[in-house]
């Protein structure tokens, strides 16, 4: 039994049930809706995490990232990262860095770059001339992290593991044999209960509370802190590479191109409050663009922001620590009582974070495998590079180019059924929206658990995140059109609609203005 759909829980239950375990996960929400969904959206080896002496967690996030290549390519593609450098020994302590990093990575089709100034400034020709010596470059890659977190749902799901969302658990009470666990369905208002042999807490945000239905004693373990992203448009911020910003602390703040826009973040800061709309703060819009400020020529202000996402961290606490000098090593605790819980860690590491953690479950409870998980290999549900290729090939060209390569990019080989669709008489737009169809939304509700508006223009698209007053221009025609699939009323599809354009406007307003 998981608790939690995030990342974590959703790796766990795939881990579990390739073994041959039965599985049992409840989310108090949607799927990924909360940190899971609010990253910078990088499978990265963290690179940074070198300069604070964690060997450990550089080799096998950097590793891990082959892995991810493998199990979903579509959701893996590379960028090119630059981190300028503001002297020549600057240059080659980053240089150093990397030499490491290769050789922890050990993948010799990869290696890094380092640039003198004039080759910086062909690589990033907007950045400041001012202290730049040169800079180095390797290659990071750019995902979609609910879709991978819903991947790997699915994926466990097809070895048998039963996943729901918006089912909260209200309760953990330990009996003989295990535990018992009851829930809501909070589409119905009814209740439920499941018997497990062992409960994994994977709730990430909500770690303490729901420790607290099964040890209402706990002490609390985790802290909070929130991180912000700000979205342009491509044309104000030009870059082909993703760029590491001179942030006022030090820390490392990210440029990233996707597609038609680039996105920044994310800052680091001591949260206390609701963790599902954590919103956003004028010191933390201020932060990323002072960063702007100093790195680039012209940088972007507030009026050309057009998207923003927040969201908030897990880390376990650490006293005398500031967020960023915190561990993103994960952290794994048994009992008392059949529990498992895990908090921090990384999502470029959840595969092995998973296989820590059902280790765990095995030993404390005592339950053999039944077979060789090898989730190292078998792709999630988007398939591998070879079974993508072989849906593209036996679906002949033939409809909107542009359209159907975005879904292949979005969807692995679950596109042939959407591009079929589309092409059938489904390919209209929704909205305004050009990257939701009405074939997808379709695809949405029989195939990915979609109830709620904000699960789709949110999380299985990000248009809210990336686009954000042109989603919620958009919010009641994609209402509309969910509620006359789901059998929603009209009162229903309006409350929905104005409930997610206010609350998307109301963040966007505070990047925009300045309080």
């Amino acid at each position: 039994m998981i608790v939690g759909g995030g990342i974590t829980g959703a790796g766990v239950a795939r881990e579990a049930a390739l073994r041959g375990h039965s599985v049992v996960l409840l989310d108090r929400g949607d799927f990924a809706s909360g940190t899971s969904s609010r990253s910078s959206k990088l499978i990265h080896g963290g690179v940074r995490y070198l300069a604070q002496g964690d060997v450990a967690l550089v080799r096998e996030a950097a590793r891990e990232r082959a892995v991810l290549r493998r199990l979903a390519p579509h959701l893996a593609r590379p960028v090119r990262m630059v981190i300028p450098a503001g002297s020549r020994a600057g240059r080659m302590k980053l240089a150093a860095g990397l030499w490491t990093f290769d050789k922890l990575a050990g993948d010799p089709g990869e290696t890094h770059d380092v640039l003198d100034r004039d080759a910086t400034l062909t690589a990033v020709p907007n950045l400041r001339r001012d202290r730049l010596s040169g800079a180095v470059a390797f290659t990071e890659y750019v995902t979609h992290d609910s879709r991978l977190t819903l991947e790997t749902l699915k994926a466990a799901a097809a070895e048998g593991a039963l996943v729901a969302n918006y089912a909260p658990v209200t309760g953990i009470s330990f009996v003989d044999g295990g535990v018992r666990v009851t829930g809501r369905d909070d589409e119905t208002g009814e209740t439920f209960e499941v018997r497990a042999r062992c409960v994994v807490n994977a709730a990430g945000p909500w770690f303490d509370e729901v420790r607290r239905l099964g040890d209402p004693s706990a002490e609390g373990a985790v802290q909070l802190t929130r991180g912000i992203h700000l979205v342009v448009r491509a044309q104000r911020l030009p870059v082909d590479a993703s760029v590491v910003l001179r942030s006022p602390d030090g820390r490392s703040t990210f440029v990233v191109p996707r597609d038609e826009f680039v996105y920044v973040g994310t800052t680091d800061t001591h949260y206390e409050g609701d963790a599902a709309e954590p919103g956003v703060s004028d010191d933390d819009v201020d932060y990323l663009l002072e960063s702007l400020s100093a790195t680039f020529v012209d940088p972007p202000t507030r009026e050309d922001v057009i998207g923003t996402w927040s969201g908030v961290r897990p880390l376990l606490r650490q006293e005398g620590k500031s967020p960023s000098e915190i561990s993103r090593k994960d952290e794994i605790h048994v009992g008392p009582g059949p529990v498992v819980a895990v908090a921090g860690g990384k999502l470029t590491t959840y595969r092995r974070m998973a296989e820590r953690v059902v280790d765990k479950v095995e030993g404390a409870v005592g339950l053999k495998r039944s077979r060789d998980p090898r989730s190292a290999e078998q792709p999630l549900s988007g398939g591998s590079a070879q079974q993508q290729r072989d849906a593209r090939r036996d679906l002949a060209n033939g409809g909107d180019a542009v359209l159907e390569d975005r879904l292949w990019r979005t969807y692995g080989v679950a596109a042939a059924a959407i591009v079929g669709a589309a092409r059938n008489g489904s390919a209209d737009r929704i909205g305004s929206l050009d990257c939701l169809t009405v074939a997808e939304l379709d695809h949405m509700v029989e195939n990915e658990m979609v109830i709620r508006l904000d699960d789709v223009l949110r999380r299985r698209s990000h248009i809210a995140m990336f686009d954000t007053a042109r989603a919620a221009d958009a919010a009641q025609q994609t209402a509309t059109a969910l509620g006359e699939r789901l059998g929603w009323d009209d009162g229903r599809a309006r409350d929905e609609a104005a409930t997610f354009a206010h609350t998307r406007r109301a963040e966007l307003k505070t990047c925009k203005e300045s309080q």
